[in-house]
């Protein structure tokens, strides 16, 4: 697949998959940074000094409760929309949607808080990392009851999921090596109820045998094998690509990808490094069959727009979409693509987009949008109709219309302007920028409820 984008629109979709798209003044220090400074910043957030954790820590006792689950919901969106690690954040996201752990079992936001944390710092490092830290979680202990996984009564629930959903997937394990995985995992309970403790008078000490591996095995041992397995291989990386890029990646495809998993011990960074350098990442499939989650939409519509939004009001407005962080359905996750769009929630897009388009910081608003700054002059001057949508476009990361689509924003951009009824004689200058402003916030608006840009 040759790669036909400049690279001003690559680094759009860049930011745009590999975070969650960029303010105007970030997309322009990007790209004076240039394609492959981008995406090592991206891949190495230890470079970038940033210091939400002590920001948000200050208003932890005030503002923040994260003993209160909407609170740490708000905490992660506050850090979505204002982190200057976005590949960081945006990962962490991947892996709360591939470990799917939710609130409404472990009922304790502040395991769920550990949670993400726990996610984030993994998120980057190697796979094998990552799956012990979530074996020994204490939400996923919860949620996958590991409490109750004993050596006189073995629990498959967190053995069943982990061959499953989280490493081989159906087909590339049997049922006897369901039940060596849970007699492998007893004894990995918690004490107090939040802290991982190994059990040893609950752990069985037989003998075992797991996809081919027999022997005293305990959960360790049974981490170790799977994630050399080239099924696992497969499947991480098969979902990793279809996150950034497109789903149902042809074979070819991946097939590189997945030897970067195996020849480079696991890594994550170098697995999420490939891909995004890869061809099929910046091809047509990529940029038209990648349908925005909930998150995307939303935390990139109010980063790309520059808009200042109160991040607890955005936890609603994801319930609705379909997508509440750190309450995914059920432990297979979102199912994500098509299931994102019906009639109720692209209403639920068009509202959002309406109420982030028209907010002016006044009471009621939940936010502030300053519509003239999109198009990067001080009085908003909609004269040159092509102009004025394509610096909208260029906003929205270079987004593509249709022909259509481009026809009916131009045609609106020409209507004449609207001024209060009743209204008759010359305006004067006030009501004439007045006016402006509601039409380019009225253009913002069509353009975020087109169907183009809920792909890319």
């Amino acid at each position: 697949m040759a790669n036909t984008l400049a690279d001003s629109a690559r680094i759009s979709l860049l930011l745009r998959r590999a975070g969650f798209a960029a303010r105007p003044v970030e997309l322009d220090y990007y790209t004076k940074l240039g394609w492959d400074g981008t995406l090592n910043e991206l891949l190495h957030p230890e470079l970038v000094q940033e210091d939400l954790d002590g920001l948000l820590g200050s208003l932890q006792g005030g503002l923040l409760d994260l003993q209160n689950i909407e609170d740490v919901q708000t905490w992660w969106l506050y850090r979505m929309v204002q982190t200057r690690r976005p590949l960081l954040e945006k990962l962490t996201l991947f892996w709360h949607g591939h470990f799917a752990v939710a609130n409404y079992k472990v009922n304790n936001p502040l395991l769920m808080h550990q949670h993400i944390q726990m996610l984030r710092t993994g998120a980057l490092g190697t796979f094998d990392d990552m799956l012990l830290a979530v074996s020994k979680d204490p939400a996923m202990l919860i949620w996958l009851d590991g409490g109750s996984n004993h050596r006189n009564a073995p629990n498959e629930n967190y053995g069943r999921e982990l061959l499953e959903l989280f490493t081989l997937g159906i087909g590339n394990y049997s049922e006897d090596d369901v039940k060596a995985a849970a007699r492998a995992f007893t004894g990995w309970n918690l004490r107090n109820g939040t802290d991982f403790f190994f059990d040893e008078n609950q752990h069985d000490a037989g003998d075992k045998t797991f996809l081919g591996q027999s022997g005293n095995l305990d959960g360790t041992d049974i981490l170790k094998n799977i994630v050399s397995q080239p099924a696992t291989a497969r499947r991480i990386v098969g979902k990793l690509f279809a996150f950034f890029a497109y789903p149902n990646a042809e074979p070819e495809v991946l097939a590189p990808l997945v030897d970067t998993y195996m020849n480079e011990g696991h890594d994550i960074r170098k697995v999420t490094e490939a891909i995004l350098r890869s061809d099929a990442f910046v091809s047509d499939r990529s940029r038209f069959e990648h349908i925005k989650s909930p998150v995307e939409y939303v935390v990139g519509s109010v980063r790309m727009m520059d808009a200042t939004v109160r991040e607890r009001d955005l936890v609603g407005v994801l319930r609705l979409l379909g997508q509440e962080i750190l309450n995914p359905p059920n432990v297979a996750g979102w199912p994500g693509g098509p299931s994102w769009i019906n009639p109720s929630t692209l209403l639920t897009r068009w509202n959002f987009a309406a109420r982030l388009t028209s907010a002016r910081g006044q009471t009621g608003d939940s936010g502030e949008l300053k519509a003239e700054s999109v198009l990067g002059m001080k009085t908003p001057d909609l004269s040159n109709p092509d102009g004025a949508l394509q610096s909208i476009l260029a906003t929205l990361g270079g987004m593509e219309l249709s022909p259509e689509a481009e026809q009916a924003l131009v045609g609106y951009v020409k209507l004449p302007l609207d001024y209060p009824p009743g209204f008759s004689g010359q305006p004067n200058p006030s009501q004439q920028q007045a006016a402006a402003d509601a039409r380019l916030r009225g253009l913002m608006l069509l353009s975020l409820a087109t169907t183009d840009y809920q792909v890319g």
